[in-house]
């Protein structure tokens, strides 16, 4: 079709026209739906772990696209993100018509829907909730290979290049007047995905044995098809006029949450001047928000997730003065926080790079789709988060805090699927690396202002509070049986009279005064108090769990070898008379 034709085709009359077909259509399909209802289906959980009877896999992102195109295609990945959530988990009953504008409803209302792409009329036109149709084509190639019952399908009428339609599998929707419908025999669920670079349809059911009649379909040509971004028709009446499209370039956004100076690092050497930086607060002269104070975010592109992080400010200020355990109060607080920056983020943006206890909410809701994306490890994985919890507990059951840090099955599932999907884990904790070890990005500890010669202090450390999970059970033991004197630098939560008749103090802040580290911790995330002592020259003992590579200064003992830390202790306490007799 040339420019004249177009022209011709797409012009105030026409377009009218077109508007009150539309119109008719939608109202003779209200009517029919008044008198012949179709039932809508919720996600019982009933087939969720039934074998897969199809499944249909179609590319998110067209190779074929150019740079005024290309945001049509973010555009309708955003409303495939949208869409697939309501219909993810969808349990269909036996000789049940599903309806899928039943479940999706009018995409034009208040749902979140962005300009995507819509074939009308021979073009591409940008449309609010465009793209759809690569859900509809999907289930319909599902439900061909599952063999259901076709009740009701349109195709497109013309074929972009790589989609279904190429093999007449497709099936176009318009709300409400085309509609996919389909029936089964039995009972099946609706499964959606989308990964970083494909949309994936799966029907589960108990019936296996599906033997598909459709293995011939007619191969149709494609056309090379006009769009208002790029076809240069600038009389045609459906043009948006070069001067009001402003090119969009595909960015990083950044969804932060507490700072971390490896990470702050990283971010400004990766940054570029277009990506966008999602934080929970803003800076405030009344509150302190210097852990949320990213050196690396561009204030020009920083957006905040302000009522649900001064919330969160608020409630943990209060719950951290009492001695109850607040894990499950701070996995809800951060729910909030990730639910809110997950609406934030921009179509454009084609990667992410997530703090990790944002991350399965985020995961959950969806919007990951369609995406590449990196995590910050800030923690082991829950579920080896509990694995450890639960041998710290075998051998101190008597432990009041190592039931502590629990999180449901279903946040378990949720972040081992994401941290599965990750493109790359960033973390400069050792042990994390490990786990990660073919796709991380292991970053070095920032120690600051390291001196070069060693303090001549004499006092041990033990430098956190009394908890089971930080090693206090293996430190007590320890100090009864080398008759050690040493100070703590936290709470005594385990129980007062933790220390019993020990010769303890509490930790003043004074660096001089302190010789040596012992940690025998079970779990540590971030080890300031010990990088401090590394950059003061004082040796640490302590354990992998620490997250530190062994150095000069840095000795790594066996998680729960008594005799491995005892007799470390023991030479570097020989090593330090020594060196007090020399001085």
């Amino acid at each position: 079709m040339n420019k004249q034709e177009l022209t011709e085709k797409h012009n105030f009359i026409n377009d009218n026209i077109f508007r009150l077909k539309k119109m008719l259509l939608t109202g003779n399909r209200v009517f029919k739906n008044l008198i012949y209802p179709t039932q809508k289906f919720q996600n019982n959980g009933l087939l969720v772990n039934e074998p897969v009877i199809a499944l249909s896999e179609s590319d998110l992102w067209n190779p074929f696209d150019n740079k005024e195109n290309w945001i049509l295609t973010a555009g309708k990945i955003e409303n495939l993100r949208i869409a697939s959530q309501k219909l993810n988990g969808l349990e269909i009953k036996a000789n049940q018509i599903f309806s899928f504008w039943k479940h999706i409803g009018n995409p034009n209302f208040g749902k979140g829907y962005v300009i995507g792409r819509e074939i009308r009329e021979g073009c591409i036109v940008p449309t609010i909730a465009g793209g759809l149709c690569q859900l509809s084509n999907a289930l319909y190639d599902a439900a061909l290979k599952a063999n259901f019952d076709i009740v009701e399908r349109h195709k497109h009428t013309k074929v972009i290049k790589g989609s279904l339609a190429e093999q007449d599998r497709d099936a176009t929707v318009k709300w409400n007047y085309l509609d996919l419908r389909f029936k089964s025999s039995f009972d099946f669920r609706i499964e959606v995905e989308l990964t970083s670079d494909a949309l994936i349809v799966r029907f589960r059911s108990k019936e296996q044995s599906i033997k598909s009649t459709d293995n011939q379909f007619e191969v149709r040509n494609s056309n090379k098809l006009n769009d208002c971004y790029s076809c240069g028709n600038g009389a045609c009446f459906k043009h948006p006029g070069r001067s009001a499209i402003q090119q969009e370039i595909k960015t990083t956004s950044y969804i932060l949450d507490e700072r971390w100076p490896e990470y702050d690092k990283y971010i400004s050497e990766i940054a570029t001047s277009n990506d966008h930086f999602i934080l929970p607060l803003p800076k405030n002269r009344f509150i302190n928000t210097d852990r949320y104070s990213w050196q690396s975010a561009n204030p020009n592109k920083t957006m905040t997730t302000f009522l649900p992080g001064i919330y969160r400010a608020l409630k943990l200020r209060f719950a951290v003065k009492s001695k109850n355990n607040v894990f499950e109060l701070i996995l809800g607080l951060d729910q909030k926080i990730a639910l809110a920056a997950a609406r934030k983020i921009k179509i454009d943006s084609t990667h992410l790079v997530i703090s990790q206890n944002l991350l399965p909410y985020i995961f959950e809701t969806g919007v990951l789709g369609g995406r590449t994306y990196d995590v910050l490890m800030s923690r082991l994985p829950f579920e080896k988060l509990h694995q450890r919890l639960d041998f710290a507990y075998s051998k101190h059951a008597e432990s009041s805090t190592l039931n502590d840090f629990r999180a449901s099955n279903e946040l378990i599932e949720l972040e081992n699927n994401a941290l599965t999907r990750a493109r790359k884990i960033i973390t400069p904790h050792s042990e994390i690396a490990e786990i990660f070890k073919n796709k991380v990005i292991k970053l070095n500890w920032q120690v600051f202002n390291p001196q070069e010669e060693k303090k001549q202090g004499n006092k041990i450390l033990f430098p956190a509070s009394v908890f089971g999970r930080k090693g206090a059970y293996e430190m007590r033991r320890l100090a009864k049986e080398l008759q050690l004197n040493f100070a703590v630098s936290g709470r005594t939560i385990e129980d007062e009279n933790f220390w019993e008749e020990l010769k303890t103090e509490k930790f003043d802040g004074d660096w001089d005064r302190i010789g040596m580290i012992i940690y025998p911790t079970f779990i540590e995330h971030q080890p300031r108090l010990i990088l401090k002592a590394i950059s003061k020259g004082i040796p640490v003992i302590t354990t992998k769990a620490c997250g530190l590579d062994p150095s000069d200064l840095v000795e790594i003992v066996d998680l729960n070898n008594f005799e491995q830390l005892k007799n470390a202790v023991k030479q570097r306490l020989e090593i330090e008379k020594e060196e007090q007799e020399l001085a």
